[in-house]
């Protein structure tokens, strides 16, 4: 169970997802090993021992990147266990790559939401229920 956020590159801006038009392919990423450094700047000791799947592990928490075997890159992945402190490094990303996060649990551009860890706490506040469900 994680909070998943999803990385593209677009051929502009949006400000929301709605505005994407169904004819939209996104741009590449980078090379496998651009977004690799990129990751790596954004959350150092990403451990890359399997090149397509890097784990951070760090203060506020973790995040499972799953970049796929395409190389260029089209599309990444975020599996994040985090706290709300992992925000800005997720938008530092974004900003070196030169794309745009959308949260999946509630379809937004981070980079656009004037609360960006919003989908980040609904998912620790689901987590926490269900924590608390099986302690009992």
């Amino acid at each position: 169970m994680s909070w998943d956020v999803s990385l593209h590159k677009f051929s502009q801006r949006y400000n929301t997802v709605d505005e994407i038009p169904d004819n939209e392919q996104p741009l590449l990423l980078g090379s496998l090993s651009e977004v690799q450094a990129a990751v790596s700047e954004a959350f150092p000791g990403t451990n890359w021992t399997d090149p397509i799947w890097g784990i951070y592990d760090g203060g506020p928490g973790s995040i499972e990147f799953n970049i796929g075997k395409a190389d260029p890159v089209q599309i990444l992945t975020l599996h994040v266990r985090a706290n709300k402190a992992i925000v800005g490094g997720i938008l530092h990303l974004c900003e070196r790559i030169g794309c745009q996060a959308i949260d999946l649990t509630n379809s937004s551009f981070l980079d656009q939401s004037e609360h960006p860890a919003a989908g980040l706490e609904k998912w620790r506040a689901y987590r926490d229920q269900i924590v608390e469900i099986f302690r009992v």
